[in-house]
């Protein structure tokens, strides 16, 4: 998430045969092999920092984010082809223009997790493929500097697992990212969700959850957004970070009644509108 002047992831039992000399015969629950979980990696974003590991393993992979900060953080990967280096990706938020918050086409936005409320965790699940990585912060509460450009920016060396990946978790419901709008399979219901994230745009996109605060409205968020005075009217519960086309995310969230948004705070480079002035804004009511 980037917030603009424009408004705002079981158990099963393993059979066991009796000593009677003869290969025992599996059947049911019995013979049913435990089912490998993506291996959990842990990231604490503070003002204005990472911390977390500096190598992790390819595959599936849970990623949980824990806000020690004042500020809203997130963590997004971007993967660095053509050679290029934490130290260039620096150098290319830098020099970007006022309000084009993607780097160039070698930075290639691999996912991650969108922001917890402070002293909250959020988390997502994704594939990460082997290879170099920057972990960023593209914030800009709450004066509209990029966390990035405030030093919030880790590299992380991605290596070929060993071992085979775990499968993806089992989603209940999915969330297509089209240019310019969210699709959802199913409405978003009270209760406990893993949400297929997909993007079916030609465009990096994200998903941002807010839940708005009681009595508060989307014009509340905007108004919000435009100078970030006060405390955001609502509670920001993740979502999937900026994705390339293509890419899928699995994001756990657990929904009470209320009234909600997602967004979408990538920038178009055609029009440097970020893609919620662009219609891709979703707000929906659970009761």
């Amino acid at each position: 998430m980037r917030v603009q002047m424009i408004a705002v992831a079981g158990v099963l039992l393993l059979g066991a045969g009796a000593c009677t000399g003869k290969k025992p015969e599996a059947s049911g629950a019995a013979a049913t092999a435990a089912v490998p979980t993506p291996p959990v990696v842990h990231f604490t974003a503070k003002d204005f920092m990472f911390q977390g590991p500096d190598t992790i393993q390819s595959g599936m992979t849970t990623i949980v984010l824990h806000n020690d900060g004042p500020s809203l953080h997130h963590l997004m990967l971007v993967r660095l082809d053509s050679g290029k280096t934490v130290a260039d990706l620096k150098t290319a938020f830098a020099d970007l223009k006022p309000g084009l918050d993607m780097p160039p086409a070698w930075a290639v936005p691999s996912g991650g997790v969108n922001p917890p409320m402070p002293g909250s965790d959020t988390q997502a699940t994704l594939m990460i493929k082997p290879g170099n990585y920057a972990v960023v912060c593209v914030v800009d509460v709450p004066d509209h500097v990029l966390h990035v450009d405030k030093g919030m920016i880790k590299s992380l060396t991605v290596v070929p697992s060993t071992t085979p990946s775990a499968p993806a978790p089992k989603s209940d419901m999915t969330l297509a990212l089209v240019d310019f709008a969210f699709a959802p399979s199913t409405p978003f219901t009270a209760g406990h969700h893993v949400v297929k994230v997909v993007n079916n745009g030609k465009q990096p996109h994200e998903f941002e959850l807010i839940k708005l605060g009681p009595g508060k409205t989307m014009d509340d968020l905007a108004k919000w957004g435009q100078t970030f005075q006060g405390p955001i009217p609502g509670t920001s519960l993740g979502g999937a970070a900026p994705m390339a086309p293509g890419d899928v995310e699995y994001v756990s969230l657990d929904l009470t009644p209320g009234s909600y948004a997602a967004l979408c705070f990538v920038v178009d480079p055609a029009s440097d509108m970020p893609h919620l002035a662009k219609g891709m804004v979703l707000p929906f009511t659970i009761s």
